[in-house]
């Protein structure tokens, strides 16, 4: 049996960096989820790939921003360093 997901996306900054937020809620399907949305976030060579849940589409939309500004903050943070 399928899976139905509807998706929504988000674009948000942080700093001065654009990220567009996909935001998928499941509709109906056998693989049930933690909670109603999720936002699929892919590996880059600051993190992991992972995944947030979230009761509504900003609630996962938050929680992925927050996951995000902790790497940015930390490499600007870094490169701050660096320049002094």
């Amino acid at each position: 049996m399928a899976t139905m997901i509807k998706e929504d996306r988000y674009v948000v900054y942080i700093g001065s960096e654009e990220y567009v937020l996909r935001v998928q809620e499941l509709l109906w399907g056998l693989d049930p989820w933690p909670e109603r949305f999720r936002v699929l976030l892919p590996a880059s060579n600051e993190w992991t790939a992972t995944t947030m849940y979230g009761s509504t589409a900003r609630e996962a939309a938050e929680r992925t921003m927050e996951y995000l500004h902790c790497f940015i903050g930390a490499r600007t943070r870094m490169a701050h360093a660096k320049a002094s």
